[in-house]
């Protein structure tokens, strides 16, 4: 068992090394929101979407004509906004939260010719490290105060007096999208995070985003015989 296992990495390994692996760029919209449950310190609160983004670098790495493997960096931002609702409190205080990481994701994509270019479909698990955050309060449209987030994944209580945040999430990815010729891509996706962000007791958050992303897949360099 373990001879054939060697055997299917070294092959692999032979794959990666001799396929014409393209590098490229991405970026794009993020709508970020979290999964909350148990949200003890304010039981009334509305969650909503909080705009954001995403950067960064990935890699093509083709193991067959219709499959290939897509690793990537990017800059991330994850978060929600949160108000009152309309019977308990003021419409008019908002608090965003925003979540800073560098993102490694890795993405399996089947691709299908059609037209000119290639539809493609793909999944894969994501891991992310944060990197820094704060929340910001607003009161009828004049920001109150900023508080930074740490991600040093320090329990808050009733007697803390900074905001926590585990520096570690763990996510899903879904995405569909086309391919042009020579290389440009358009896709949107789906991503689920399965990592509790917060570190307040009793409570919960999961990452969730929708993104629609931009980018480009620079052509191989071919190898001089």
């Amino acid at each position: 068992m373990r001879k054939n296992i060697l055997i299917v990495v070294a092959l692999l390994s032979v794959q990666i090394a001799t396929a014409q692996i393209r590098f490229g760029l991405k970026a794009g919209f993020s709508g970020a929101s979290v999964k909350l449950t148990d949200p003890v310190d304010v039981p009334d609160r509305n969650e909503f979407m909080l705009p954001a983004f995403h950067a960064g670098v990935l890699a093509d790495i083709p193991l067959a004509k219709w499959f290939s493997v897509q690793p990537a960096l990017f800059y991330s931002v994850a978060g929600y906004r949160t108000r009152p609702q309309a019977e308990t409190g003021n419409w008019y205080y908002i608090a965003k939260f925003r979540y800073n990481y560098l993102e490694l994701p890795v993405n399996f994509m089947f691709k299908k010719k059609l037209g000119d270019g290639k539809v493609v479909a793909g999944f894969g698990p994501a891991l992310a490290y944060g990197i820094g955050g704060k929340a910001t309060y607003f009161d009828n449209g004049t920001k109150e105060k900023t508080e930074r987030i740490k991600f040093d994944g320090e329990e808050v209580t009733e007697n803390t007096k900074e905001l926590h945040a585990n520096p570690v999430d763990v996510s899903a990815n879904f995405l569909v999208g086309y391919e042009f010729t020579p290389g440009f891509l358009l896709t949107a996706g789906y991503s689920l995070g399965f990592k509790n962000v917060t570190t307040r007791n009793n409570s919960e958050e999961l990452n969730r985003s929708f993104r629609i992303s931009f980018g480009y897949l620079f052509p191989h360099v071919r190898r001089s015989n």
